[in-house]
């Protein structure tokens, strides 16, 4: 019983520095360090001293978690500093030499990020000729102040040159690492597009990898009013498929087999999605996950959600606040981990079958962690999107497992790659069917656009307090999902 309590003290104390750093810096550019600032958190402190003395648990916490949010502010001004000093001269004709960091980004346009004198550039021009990563360019055009000028300068980028008069390719040194990573990963997409037809490569491309340059902007759209474009964005839900199709076949194996099976199975999906941001988070996110059962502990979601995302912060503190894909990624895990166990037990959806009694849940799981975030930025509500994730997301397994074996198979030999684009096919036609149907109901979304954001933490609150009151719709929780609650990785 004293280890439990032990555990849980040390569970809430790392909660407590985590959650008060993380806090620290989302609020961080509203709080301007300075001696005002300084003079108010010590009268807090002592203020709390003199309150909380002889709870020395809570004082402890409280001391701690303040301290943390502090570092934050102070982590958050010093990066936000160290970016300010970056002044470029604008609306001037430059000739830079410099080589591309990132992979390019290809739509009618090619956007690419070069780096010059520590500074980040954005390069936009012609599709053709096609640049890659690594490449070391000659470039003279007006360079100019990236628009919008908040989102890239919170992305690290302070420039833009946009239709260069001059590119020329003067060679080649990226890192043999990325450069091998980013080619696998356009070998695969080429492979689906040779066993799959338009728009079907498209959406498998979309499903596995990510990658919507190349569906069209009207199927875009039914995915957006059925909210269901979460699965053609890569992100932990991807890889948490991959992972669960290798723990079932690999179950049979002993543990260690199936451990280190399941982390490779995640390093290659990351390579072939070419590590984008939003994969490697949910792959550091899954191998903790994985390895803390590998020793016999049961993971403790609450630590691991903050450890990744106080981890990730560390390189750009800006992406608490302004990554959209950040905070989704982050808060569709929470409601999958939280509260999807709980929707399982509701009654009327006890009664569901298995496939769709999870379906269903994972899906209002995460689609209640995500929906403030959702409207906020994006104002559009899915009055269909439970029906519509009903109806696919039992499919998305099976269409990710055809996907991957079709397009490695086309690699090596393309009609093995094409038999099994067959099967693939009718997946993705009923998937496509389903959205264009769905989307033409009157009123499938509602236009809810605002700017406030007081009611986001207050959503978030009724959210918690909601799914902690014992009401006659919901199960009691398990004295597993109590213990489970009282342990740490």
């Amino acid at each position: 019983m004293a280890q439990k309590v032990n555990s849980l003290g040390k569970s809430r104390f790392t909660l407590a520095v985590l959650g008060g750093f993380l806090i620290g810096i989302f609020f961080a550019d509203k709080i301007p360090l300075g001696f005002s600032w300084a003079i108010g958190i010590i009268i807090g402190l002592v203020i709390s001293i003199i309150i909380l003395w002889k709870d020395r648990l809570i004082f402890n916490l409280s001391l701690f978690s303040v301290l943390a949010f502090i570092l934050g502010l102070t982590y958050y001004h010093y990066w936000d500093y160290r970016e300010s000093i970056k002044i470029l001269q604008y609306n001037q004709q430059v000739n830079i030499e410099s080589q591309i960091i990132s992979k390019p980004e290809i739509t009618n346009t090619q956007k690419f990020v070069i780096k010059h004198q520590n500074t980040k550039i954005l390069i936009q021009t012609g599709k053709y000729p096609e640049y890659h990563y690594g490449d070391i360019l000659k470039i003279s055009g007006k360079l100019e102040k990236p628009y919008p000028e908040n989102y890239y300068f919170k992305k690290g980028i302070r420039g833009q040159i946009r239709n260069p008069d001059k590119i020329e390719v003067v060679g080649n040194r990226g890192n043999i690492i990325v450069k091998g990573i980013y080619k696998v990963g356009d070998k695969f997409e080429e492979s689906l597009n040779q066993i799959l037809s338009e728009p079907y490569a498209a959406l498998q491309a979309g499903i596995i990898l990510g990658v919507k340059r190349n569906i069209p902007d009207s199927l875009m759209s039914d995915f957006n009013r059925t909210g269901t474009t979460h699965i053609i964005a890569v992100s932990g839900y991807n890889v948490t498929i991959i992972i669960m199709f290798l723990s079932y076949f690999l179950m049979r194996f002993s543990r260690k087999i199936s451990f280190f099976g399941s982390i490779l199975g995640i390093v290659i999906f990351v390579i072939l999605t070419g590590a984008v941001a939003s994969v490697l988070r949910a792959g550091i996110l899954l191998t903790l996950v994985l390895f803390a059962k590998f020793i016999g502990r049961r993971p403790y979601y609450p630590i691991l959600i903050l450890l990744v995302a106080t981890v990730m912060i560390l390189f750009n503190p800006y992406a608490l606040k302004n990554d959209i894909s950040f905070q989704l990624s982050f808060l569709a895990f929470s409601g999958l981990i939280w509260l999807s166990p709980k929707i399982e037990q509701i009654r009327f959806i006890k009664s569901f079958p298995d496939l769709i009694k999870k379906a269903f849940s994972e899906t209002m799981g995460a689609q209640i962690g995500v929906l403030p975030i959702l409207l906020f930025n994006f104002g559009i509500l899915s009055i269909v999107a439970p029906l519509a994730n009903i109806l696919i997301l039992p499919t998305i397994p099976a269409s990710m497992l055809l996907g991957f074996l079709g397009g490695l198979a086309g690699i090596v030999w393309i009609e093995i790659g094409k038999l099994i684009g067959i099967i693939a096919w009718i997946i993705l036609k009923y998937i496509i069917v389903v959205v264009e149907v769905l989307s033409k109901i009157p009123a499938a979304a509602v236009t809810l656009k605002t700017s406030d954001w007081w009611w986001i933490p207050i959503y978030y609150l009724l959210v918690m307090i909601l799914f902690r009151l014992q009401f006659s719709l919901l199960g009691q929780p398990s004295n597993n999902q109590k213990n489970r609650e009282q342990e740490e990785i």
